[in-house]
């Protein structure tokens, strides 16, 4: 037993077992924020319904969704909201068995462990590992596609081209940012190949390669073209992350998961990591070619995609939010794994360290595991009012009233910024803005006590996003003035548009 525990299989499987259990602790969850009752009420769609929303109103990728759709269809209706924890879940592990396979082929022990390690010890990870998004999936592929796209640069077999195609095919159809990264993934090799002198022996396969998913992915861009204009109507990402944008080096991935008391150690761990990659440039100086290739290519793509985002934001649209970032995470870990593999002194107190900081972030998302915030919530409102009542849903709120209250009539209002995060005309119980409002008492509001009234009761949300439900009593008069303003809002953008 000694022997095997000592052995690369023996820790490799008590790294994926020890990872399973700790986060398995924590996939109870019975909370989902507005951007996961999205998510789940796509996937509970069916397929033509799915496709009619993404083309019309979503234009976000299919992928995510239709893996979500299968995962959910394993396991009862009862189940629904761990099963959508458990989808990322299994990602994290499907990363972490990755590493420790095709990482290890190509790269060796020691990166493998550590890679696998920081998967499961870094902040990040806790956020990716149960949000229901695409962003663990995204992460995945990406991490996958730069593990075989540097298979290109040995000697590379056809089944290699095979796998890096479909998996940049993937990636493509799992978000947006990832054709940024790629084409700067793509525009490496590219240079490589030729510097190396083996373009000649390689072109024809890796330009179909390339060509091929670009080919399978242009149908797709039809979609984000063609609703752009609709979806700004509606949604936008403000320009306040370009000016902090310099903090990346320090903090590329804000644990936004773990605010409350961990929230320094947590912030410790990250930005010590950085510090890690950083370190890169001097620990190795004297490392394999092999190895350094690896490691510019997983922090020059990063930054490469990462410059290119904030200047398009900058001067075209703001594009940046701090969470799409974290696709990259896997891939600026890997960055870190082969600077800790190669320097052994640096590496035992760093993961020394990690793994100490890992106990703060662990308790913090077991307490917002067990949170019962939105549970106590749809407990009062179905006790103490009435069915026959209905209630004005403010700001993303429209979101909470469709996945946790359907049996309610509840009255979608227009914010300040004409922003409603799914349409009312996906909505299923959700009314029309002009409805009867003599019945209409109380509202729903996810991020501020935004009425007259001050008579409100407050349910703390999931991940601490500011998401804290406010259930507030209010007299008639506002809720007519609620309703007409909302009425004049809509009016005002349609308008406009």
């Amino acid at each position: 037993m000694r022997n095997f525990i000592k052995s690369f299989n023996g820790q490799a499987v008590l790294l994926v077992l020890a990872t399973a259990v700790v986060y398995g602790l924590c996939i109870n969850n019975l909370n989902l924020w507005s951007d996961e009752i999205y998510s789940v009420l796509m996937a509970k769609d069916s397929l033509p319904e799915m496709w009619r929303l993404l083309i019309t109103e979503d234009s976000k990728p299919p992928l995510y969704y239709l893996y979500l759709k299968g995962i959910m269809a394993l396991f009862p209706q009862a189940y629904e909201i761990w099963a959508a924890h458990f989808a990322s879940f299994i990602l994290l592990i499907g990363a972490q068995i990755f590493a420790l396979t095709a990482v290890r082929r190509d790269f060796g022990d020691k990166i493998a462990l550590w890679m696998a390690a920081l998967s499961a010890l870094m902040p990040c990870s806790l956020w990716l590992a149960f949000e229901v998004r695409t962003y663990m999936l995204s992460a995945l592929l990406l991490f996958m596609a730069l593990i075989y796209g540097l298979r290109l640069l040995e000697t590379p077999r056809t089944a290699d081209f095979v796998k890096f195609g479909v998996v940049t095919v993937l990636a493509l159809y799992s978000h947006y940012y990832c054709a940024i990264w790629l084409m700067f993934l793509y525009a490496g090799i590219l240079f490589c190949l030729i510097r190396e002198k083996k373009f000649a022996i390689y072109s024809k396969k890796f330009l179909f390669t390339a060509g091929g998913a670009a080919v399978l992915f242009a149908p797709w861009l039809i979609v984000p073209l063609s609703t752009g204009g609709d979806i700004s109507r509606f949604w936008y990402v403000n320009r306040d992350f370009v000016t902090v944008s310099p903090m990346f080096f320090l903090n590329p991935f804000e644990p936004e998961i773990l605010q409350s008391s961990a929230f320094m150690a947590t912030f410790f761990v990250t930005a010590a990591f950085s510090f890690v990659v950083w370190c890169g440039v001097f620990v190795l100086i004297s490392a394999d070619c092999k190895i350094k290739r690896l490691f510019w290519f997983a922090v020059c793509t990063f930054l490469c995609c990462y410059l290119l985002l904030i200047v398009l934001s900058d001067a075209i649209r703001p594009m940046v939010t701090a969470r799409y970032l974290k696709i990259f995470a896997l891939v600026w870990y890997l960055a870190g794994a082969v600077v800790l593999a190669e320097a052994n002194h640096l590496g035992r107190a760093f993961g020394a360290a990690a793994l100490l900081l890992f106990g703060f972030s662990y308790t913090d998302i077991r307490e917002v595991s067990f949170d019962k915030g939105y549970t106590n919530a749809v407990h009062d409102i179905r006790t103490f009012i009435p069915k026959k009542e209905k209630l004005i849903v403010l700001d993303n709120s429209n979101l909470f009233c469709e996945y946790y209250l359907p049996e309610y009539t509840c009255l979608a209002a227009v914010n300040e910024y004409g922003e409603i995060l799914r349409l009312p005309s996906i909505l299923k119980h959700i009314d029309s803005y002009t409805e009867d409002i003599s019945d209409t008492t109380f509202t729903l509001s996810l991020y501020n006590e935004t009425t007259a009234e001050k008579n409100c009761l407050t349910y703390p949300s999931i991940y601490r996003r500011g998401q804290n439900l406010h259930l507030c009593k209010i007299s008639k008069p506002v809720a007519a003035k609620l309703l007409d303003d909302s009425l004049n809002l809509r009016l005002k953008i349609y308008e406009t548009h």
